[in-house]
């Protein structure tokens, strides 16, 4: 009798959306192997001992990808849990409305523009995420922001782009935190609406359509013909792909 296969939505008591990238196919046939990579929404209040458990079930990095101030308001529980190496490598902070006007970019959803403008504008911090994901030789690597669902979502489909997955199961990720956020949604629009803030446009950036991601992967494709592509025009080191590669399955 076969062991069944891990689940992809790990249940953690203080999080909402922490996911596997595990038994996606990737270009050479082969999934993804389980517990190399976990994607995540912020931790600051998971349970003291579910880091623990992550510990000992072999989480041995974190990527946190929120701004500063937002690790500074929010902590996150594993930046003190011992044997992880917890780092903050924000994705987002030097963007601003200037930066976003000067990006041209396809007409879609609104948060097409976004991923599209961190794609041109955010290459150093996202060669130096994907560097430092490639450091641990064994182990599992978990990078994470505040709901899971963009700045991650973004670094989850350059990781199954380097391993070759295939643009429909990368899509099928990104929208599976529609289904997992629920409450963090509600939560945000309900603080959005004691400052008086638009809440009818802050829902829609805090949807997860899959028309996003496949606007998104589409034009990758069509300015820099693949993911691999994007990745060698930003300059990622080959050594950091093929080390990533082999973290993703890919032999030879």
């Amino acid at each position: 009798m076969t062991n069944p296969l891990p689940p992809r939505h790990i249940i953690l008591r203080g999080a909402h959306n922490v996911r596997d990238l595990g038994g996606y196919i990737t270009a050479q046939g082969t999934p993804v192997p389980w517990r190399r990579f976990l994607r995540a929404d912020s931790l600051h209040r998971l349970d003291e001992g579910e880091g623990a458990r992550l510990h000992f079930e072999g989480l041995r990095m974190v990527i946190d990808l929120r701004t500063a101030r937002e690790v500074r308001d929010a902590p996150s529980v594993l930046e003190r849990q011992r044997g992880i190496d917890w780092v903050n490598l924000p994705m987002f902070d030097q963007l601003s409305p200037d930066a976003l006007a000067q990006v041209e970019v396809p007409e879609g959803h609104p948060l097409l523009a976004m991923y599209v403008t961190a794609a041109e504008t955010r290459g150093p911090a996202i060669r130096t995420i994907l560097s430092r994901m490639s450091e641990p030789r064994e182990g599992t690597v978990l990078f994470n922001c505040t709901a899971g669902k963009d700045r991650t979502g973004i670094i989850a489909a350059l990781l199954l782009g380097i391993a070759g997955v295939s643009h429909t199961d990368i899509v099928a990720d990104y929208a599976l935190t529609e289904s997992l956020i629920p409450e963090l949604v509600a939560e945000f629009l309900s603080q959005s609406r004691a400052r008086g803030g638009n809440t009818r446009d802050y829902a829609t950036l805090l949807e997860s359509p899959a028309s996003a991601m496949a606007a998104f992967l589409e034009y990758i494709d069509g300015k820099y013909g693949s993911v691999m592509g994007y990745l060698d025009h930003i300059e990622v080191p080959v050594a950091v792909l093929s080390r990533l590669q082999v973290r993703l399955g890919i032999t030879g």
